[in-house]
């Protein structure tokens, strides 16, 4: 998984792509095509300084220093509509039949992109602000983290910076107040998680997560440096904070008792239609909860028949419940410690950057590692998550969950790396990073299911390697698929069937080889946190294979698996409705080549 807010942009290009008319055939330059191009171009620029000056992650991805935090109040978030509204009516201007191929897939992104950004304010109040996975509290505490300090100035421009803390905590605090008028409290369940996670950015003095260490402070004058930790330690006091407990002491008031038993959008007023437009952002497909619940249902009993024949393979003598339990269970696919987690994970590193060179063209330059992730975010997370190369890291990290470790199975540990690193998130994301012939709002955005279904499918693109050289952990990787695929009858079912979260709990708990902990955290990530986000792993990678099976079967013998693997990756994220019609076009011209 990849964690960034909402539709954050990534891109990557693809062979010599001259122009795409109506039909997906190459033509000859049109006479409208400079005027059509350059305003294409103005727009994407135009929308990529809007970026840059709006989103902390990619100030500081970018090495840009932050110097304000996010408005999160309502009359905002209508001004960002107003702001999509306009540009939306600018690209009208541009005439799609005059552009090159990867000029008409930036017009489709930018064109779907800001449809949604439209459509999404009349679901502001459905949001809530203070869930682990998506709350902005995280880009907040990551810029005063990452915060770079060569001199007097920079250690000023902190303290400013941190003076807008209470300000933005107070936006948070409004936004769960009217929300709580209008009767959108958190579940029950959430809020078990929720405060404890606030309370994890308290701390006193040097404990704070806003307090700034020696070591970072050593390009600094040692008598202004121990002057700004005194008025740190002060601040963190009296004003950071008193500030922060508001959320929390907030929450275990008045709001607590009115917290719903219940869990899922449905029990809102306009929560179905809600998750009906999640649905379409996440996984950027026409498709409706209900037949996506569906192919949910389907497409696990298929994988259940190919464990069972796995079982049967291997010589375990027992039923499909036995072996579900042996797997949970048995030591092997244990360990100790949390860094032998970490071991574990760079073990399956060797074997597949040998293989790399037969399926891909490119390799990105980027190296990368995995990482324990920070321990106030493993309580809330169930593994952790793929963070891209920052001006501060030029590696590609997966953070993983080191804690409860006799908990915590590696039974898939080897399809999760391949998943998270190589050849899944890493390459897409660093690759696309990379292309210098993309436009740059292209090399930072994200459409989930492009992203996730990828990973999904990259990581089963290792098993034609010759990966998975253990039966287990082949298994393992029938047993992740298991979970990504159960994911969208929970998903759906809890958000729009109005199931309650304990049906979702056993459904899980019959099937996957997750811990209890694990499938807690997991049912309130997709019925709270992050409704349809994790519909797109499954669906995409579903899609991935649907259409390589269409170029192999219509190319034949010119079909080449790394031209095919370097056309998707080449032009970078896309919604799926895109990346159909791009993959025709990728098809028209190995048959012409």
């Amino acid at each position: 998984m990849i964690l960034l807010v909402f539709i954050l942009f990534v891109f990557m290009t693809v062979s010599s792509c001259k122009k795409v008319p109506d039909n997906g055939t190459e033509t000859g330059i049109k006479a409208g095509i400079k005027d059509s191009s350059q305003l294409l171009k103005e727009l994407g620029d135009k929308y990529w300084n809007y970026m840059l000056q709006e989103s902390i992650e990619l100030q500081i991805k970018h090495g840009i220093e932050v110097t304000k935090l996010p408005d999160l109040s309502f009359a905002y978030a209508s001004a960002q509509s107003d702001y999509a509204k306009d540009f939306l009516q600018r690209l009208q201007q541009v005439k799609a039949a005059d552009l090159s191929h990867e000029e008409w897939i930036s017009f489709e992104i930018l064109n779907r992109d800001f449809a949604n950004y439209i459509e999404g304010i009349k679901y502001y109040w459905l949001d809530f602000p203070v869930t682990p996975y998506t709350s902005p509290i995280r880009s907040v505490q990551r810029a005063f983290s990452t915060f770079q300090f060569k001199d007097r100035e920079d250690c000023d421009a902190y303290l400013q910076l941190l003076a807008e803390v209470p300000k933005f905590t107070e936006a948070m605090l409004d936004k769960l107040k009217t929300q709580y008028e209008k009767e959108i409290i958190l579940p029950k369940d959430e809020i078990n998680l929720v405060v404890p996670f606030l309370n994890t950015f308290i701390e006193e003095d040097k404990k704070s997560p806003f307090y700034v260490s020696d070591e970072r402070l050593k390009e600094v004058e040692e008598s202004k440096g121990d002057e700004f930790q005194k008025i740190l330690v002060d601040v963190i006091g009296a004003e950071i904070n008193p500030a922060l407990k508001v959320l929390p002491e907030f929450i275990e008031g008045d709001y607590l008792k009115k917290a719903p038993d219940a869990v899922g959008l449905w029990q809102y007023s306009g929560g179905k239609d809600y998750y009906e437009y999640l649905v379409r952002v996440q996984t950027t497909m026409d498709i409706t909860p209900e037949e996506i619940h569906q192919i949910g249902l389907e497409q696990v009993d298929k994988i259940m028949e190919k464990i069972d024949k796995l079982r049967e393979s291997i010589g375990f003598e027992g039923t499909r419940e036995e072996f579900l339990e042996f797997l949970k269970t048995d030591k092997r696919f244990f360990v100790s410690t949390s860094d032998e987690i970490g071991e574990r994970l760079r073990s399956y590193m060797e074997g597949v950057s040998e293989k790399i060179v037969d399926y891909f063209l490119k390799i990105p330059k980027a190296p990368y590692d995995v990482k324990r992730l920070a321990p106030e975010l493993e309580g809330a997370m169930t593994f952790g998550f793929y963070q891209p190369p920052l001006g501060s890291d030029s590696r590609g990290l997966y953070l993983y969950n080191g804690s409860k470790v006799e908990e915590r199975s590696l039974l898939w540990a080897e399809g999760l790396l391949y998943h998270e690193l190589v050849p899944g998130h890493h390459f897409h994301i660093s690759l696309q990073n990379e292309n210098t012939s993309l436009p740059e709002f292209r090399k930072e955005t994200i459409h989930n299911t492009f992203t996730e279904g990828w990973a999904e499918y990259a990581s089963w693109v290792c098993l034609e390697m010759g990966l998975y050289k253990d039966p287990y952990s082949l298994c393992g990787k029938h047993m992740m698929d298991l979970f990504l695929t159960t994911r969208l009858v929970v998903d759906t079912g809890m958000n729009a069937l109005e199931w309650p979260r304990e049906r979702a709990i056993k459904y899980m708990q019959a099937r996957l080889v997750l811990s209890g902990t694990q499938i807690l955290s997991e049912t309130l990530r997709y019925s709270v946190d992050m409704p349809a986000q994790a519909l797109g792993y499954k669906l995409g990678s579903l899609k991935y294979a649907e259409l390589r099976k269409k170029a192999e079967a219509t190319l034949g013998d010119k079909f080449d698996i790394r031209r095919y693997h370097e056309a998707i990756l080449g032009s970078g994220s896309m919604p799926i409705t895109v990346l159909e019609k791009h993959i025709d076009w990728f098809i028209e011209q190995e048959l012409g080549r």
